[in-house]
C-alpha cells in the first residue's frame, strides 16, 4: 500500500483518454444507429410509393371497368 499519490497530470490524463474513448464509440455507435435508421426509412419509402401506385392502378381500373359497365349497359 506504499502508491504515490495521483498528481493532476495524471489525473488529467486519466480524463482524457476516457473522454477520447467515450467520444470515439459514441461517433462509432451514433453512426450505426443512423445507418441503420436511413435503410429502415428508404425500405419504408419503398413501400409506401408501392402501396400508393397500387392504389392508383386500382382506381384508375375501377374507373375504367365502371365505363366500360355504363357503355355495355346502354348499348343493350
Amino acid at each position: 500500500m506504499n502508491e504515490q499519490p495521483m498528481t493532476f497530470r495524471d489525473t488529467a490524463k486519466g480524463i482524457a483518454v476516457r473522454a477520447g474513448i467515450l467520444g470515439v464509440g459514441g461517433v462509432v455507435v451514433s453512426g450505426l444507429v443512423m445507418s441503420i435508421a436511413m435503410k429502415m426509412a428508404g425500405s419504408l419509402v419503398r413501400v409506401f410509393v408501392g402501396l400508393f401506385l397500387l392504389l392508383v392502378t386500382g382506381g384508375v381500373v375501377t374507373y375504367e371497368a365502371k365505363r366500360v359497365q355504363r357503355r355495355l349497359a346502354t348499348a343493350l
